[in-house]
């Protein structure tokens, strides 16, 4: 579905709109510093204001990123899930007031952009120390996993995979 360049949070939430959609991850710069950028973010937010008069943004972005393991430095694939719970501000002052389940938005002039928005909350879905999950597909653990099924081989042996011939070697020379 069609998402807008700009949107008027405030606007949004007075017509109870929702945004549904995908962004490129290719256009974010800040987030492809650390990504090897490919795909789209799935972005599903809704916009209202609730029984308090806070005007929100809520909903979820989701998007499917490859970082560095702080690891082994290898590649680990991430599959983020901002949840979004936005109350929207038009100053830093009224950040204080805004009820604990909503972060703060400042919203002051013409409007924001959706991928700054994405982009932000993604940043904000990171883990602080990217690696594997599972300990087995992590090289600093002294493993590699193969294509085939359940087999694993000691690191070492993955660099110097003659390395086991030598014990097996004829010491005697070839006529």
């Amino acid at each position: 579905m069609y998402l807008p360049k700009k949107i008027n949070p405030w606007q949004l939430a007075s017509e109870q709109r929702q945004l549904v959609g995908e962004v490129t991850l290719n256009v974010m710069t800040r987030l492809a510093v650390l990504n090897r950028i490919e795909g789209s973010a799935t972005v599903a937010l809704v916009a209202g204001v609730d029984n308090n008069g806070v005007c929100y943004i809520k909903g979820e972005i989701k998007a499917d990123i490859a970082l560095d393991c702080q690891r082994c430095f290898g590649l680990v694939h991430l599959s983020l899930v901002a949840k979004v719970a936005l109350g929207l501000i038009h100053c830093e002052a009224e950040a204080k007031k805004l009820p604990d389940r909503y972060e703060p938005l400042l919203v002051s002039g013409g409007g924001i952009t959706i991928t700054d928005l994405v982009e932000d909350e993604l940043l904000l879905a990171l883990p602080q120390i990217p690696s594997h999950l599972d300990l087995l597909e992590c090289e600093s653990n002294g493993y590699v996993e193969f294509y085939k099924k359940d087999i694993l081989i000691p690191y070492e042996a993955y660099l110097q995979p003659f390395a086991a011939l030598i014990s097996i070697k004829d010491t005697q020379p070839i006529d």
